[in-house]
């Protein structure tokens, strides 16, 4: 089996069998995409430029989603005290339930992975460790 080969696996294993979006969707009632928002903000409040840097998104679209998710309740928008032109934004009680929810889903490992026995969860933790500890080093 070749690299590709279980890289396709791999991807297949995480984003079709688990199917995590659709599974957070499910639980959550919001997109993806506002789940992640919301996840981000777990961190703390920042400025909405600074979420769309970090979130790599484009900002009107961002803002677009920050109206949604203060119109649903989720987060607040409020004017920087220091940068009156900046807005920050922050999670509200049910922001922050939906963004641990969320986080609780993603962190539920596929049915696949739990039934490994002990030996083999431990070579495959080894592995992606090693893979994990090679991509650092080249990034």
């Amino acid at each position: 089996m070749s690299a590709p080969d279980v890289w396709a696996d791999l991807r297949s294993l995480v984003l079709e069998v688990s199917d995590p979006h659709r599974a957070v969707v499910a639980a959550t009632g919001e997109s993806f995409f506002r789940t992640k928002v919301l996840r981000r903000l777990l961190h703390g409040p920042i400025s909405a430029g600074e979420l769309a840097e970090q979130l790599g998104s484009d900002p009107p679209y961002l803002s677009i989603t920050l109206r949604d998710l203060e119109a649903r309740g989720h987060l607040r928008r409020t004017e920087d005290p220091v940068d009156r032109r900046r807005r920050v934004v922050a999670l509200t009680d049910s922001g922050r339930e939906l963004a641990r929810v969320a986080n609780d889903v993603l962190g539920t490992p596929p049915a696949a992975l739990t039934a490994l026995d002990g030996s083999d969860l431990a070579t495959l933790a080894r592995i992606v460790s090693s893979l994990l500890g090679d991509s650092a080093t080249s990034a």
